[in-house]
């Protein structure tokens, strides 16, 4: 991860060569990119370093196994500096605990819990831009808000196997008071500043900070058409 961060900033920020309008009125585009580090990640780690122990009476382990966030977006320039479109992002993520220790009769017991997480927002966003018809570098704000739809599942297993029916139960109602929560304000939100820089006329990369799951993302971005047609920078299709 940290080398393909290195690469893409690499891109950025020496491609000097091409000179492109990045953004202008009637220019739509789209852009795809991953997040790091996301809040799970970040909870994910804490987690790691407070309850991974090993000792004489219990031995205790943590792992967090993530996909994403992934991010999807569409823009169109309502004119020099404001654009409007869609964005959209997903993550999944798995928490992980195990325990071995001793029970009352001295007997060794394994315990595993785990606690599964989806969430996949879709957002309208507005895209304020600093620089009117940028070629070199397209500096943003963008701001959004929409729909958040989360899912969390907690499991748990006792010496390898399930657990009782009863104790099942509470498991059972408590992820039902997680997913009713989460249903209940289904509201997502992002904030972020962003870069823009050109590879070609009609695509390049992007990098964000802020809040968007995660506080910083990176990804390509690709030109989709301008006021004289698709592509309108290479070629005229009226």
């Amino acid at each position: 991860m940290k080398s393909f961060f290195t690469f893409a900033l690499m891109l950025a920020f020496f491609v000097n060569t091409v000179s492109a309008q990045i953004v202008q009125k009637g220019t739509s585009t789209v852009q795809i990119g991953y997040g790091f580090p996301s809040a799970l990640q970040i909870m994910g780690s804490v987690f790691k370093f407070a309850l991974t122990t090993e000792d004489a009476e219990a031995t205790t382990e943590f792992k967090y196994k993530g996909l994403g966030p992934f991010h999807f977006r569409y823009d169109r320039m309502l004119g020099g500096r404001v654009g409007l479109g869609l964005s959209s992002n997903a993550e999944f993520g798995n928490f992980k605990f195990t325990a071995t220790y001793a029970d009352e009769d001295d007997n060794q017991v394994f315990s595993e819990t785990k606690f599964n997480y989806s969430s996949i927002n879709a957002m309208v966003r507005l895209n304020f831009h600093f620089i009117k018809n940028p070629q070199k570098v397209d500096i943003y704000y963008g701001l959004g808000a929409g729909y958040a739809h989360t899912r969390v599942k907690l499991e748990q297993k006792l010496g390898g196997n399930l657990i009782d029916p009863e104790e099942q139960q509470y498991v059972d109602e408590f992820n039902d008071y997680l997913n009713a929560a989460f249903s209940a304000f289904p509201i997502a939100m992002e904030s972020v500043f962003g870069l823009k820089a050109p590879l070609s006329n009609t695509a390049g990369i992007y990098f964000e900070v802020g809040y968007a799951k995660a506080l910083a993302q990176i990804g390509f971005y690709a030109k989709l058409g301008g006021p004289k047609g698709y592509n309108s920078d290479s070629w005229k299709w009226y």
